[in-house]
């Protein structure tokens, strides 16, 4: 639009292959180079008739993406296979990731180690606590409270901590059909937390990993700005194209 009221006319079909041009630079530059934290997250983008679902792969050293994948992040069967070889390809040695249950499943036979981004495990473990509290008896507020500071502290030892409370609470027998008590559902929450304690503490002694995937966000907040200013992409190809030429940060 600037250049047409400055009277010069660019052929659709020019912008279209320069962007195509660019978009084949960037993806032999990244074939090339090591990316040892990789953030990941699942986005839906206007594309061909539809929202289309893809997985965003963005080195978390430079903040820019080195692949896109037309992959749903809620199938970690699918997530893993199209992960594999950009593994081995990239060098990856850290993934991170929302706290999505998908990307847990996906990751397990990945010779990669798993950061949660903690943005997204103390929103909802905060939601859940905060719950909680008014909901379970007298006596185990206390629990509550402490969970809530061990998160906020990410201690060492927070995994064995989280355990010992856990073992404190009685299982109570329920049936298939009835709800969780609030009772049973600070027991779920204190195992759950246990048993991932190490993905959620990675970057308190792994300096160039981030707290967070905020990285990634970023990215495809940009590339659904592109989407919109397009009027949604009209084949795979071009979307691809399109995301890594408008989510590159010098683009």
């Amino acid at each position: 639009m600037i250049f047409t009221a400055l009277g010069f006319g660019i052929d659709h079909m020019t912008a279209w292959r320069d962007v195509q041009a660019q978009a084949e630079s960037l993806r032999q530059q990244r074939k090339q180079q090591t990316v040892r934290v990789l953030g990941l997250d699942g986005a839906y983008v206007r594309g061909w008739g539809g929202t289309q679902p893809v997985l965003v792969a963005v080195d978390l050293g430079n903040g820019e993406p080195v692949a896109i994948g037309y992959v749903d992040e809620n199938k970690p069967q699918a997530v893993r296979r199209w992960l594999e070889p950009l593994v081995k390809q990239l060098g990856i040695s850290v993934i991170v990731t929302d706290d999505l249950a998908a990307y847990k499943s996906a990751f397990d036979k990945l010779d990669v180690e798993h950061q949660i981004c903690q943005f997204h495990v103390r929103r909802w473990v905060g939601r859940t606590l905060k719950e909680l509290h008014e909901t379970v008896p007298e006596e185990y507020r206390k629990v509550v409270d402490e969970v809530k500071q061990i998160i906020s502290e990410l201690p060492l030892e927070g995994s064995k901590r989280l355990f010992e409370l856990w073992k404190q609470i009685p299982e109570r027998r329920i049936g298939r059909d009835q709800p969780l008590s609030p009772v049973d559902q600070l027991r779920y929450l204190l195992v759950r937390l246990s048993e991932h304690w190490p993905n959620y503490r990675i970057f308190t002694w792994q300096n160039d990993v981030p707290w967070t995937n905020n990285g990634t966000e970023q990215v495809i907040g940009r590339m659904k700005v592109r989407s919109r200013t397009v009027r949604g992409y009209k084949s795979p190809n071009g979307m691809l194209a399109g995301l890594l030429v408008a989510a590159c940060r010098t683009a």
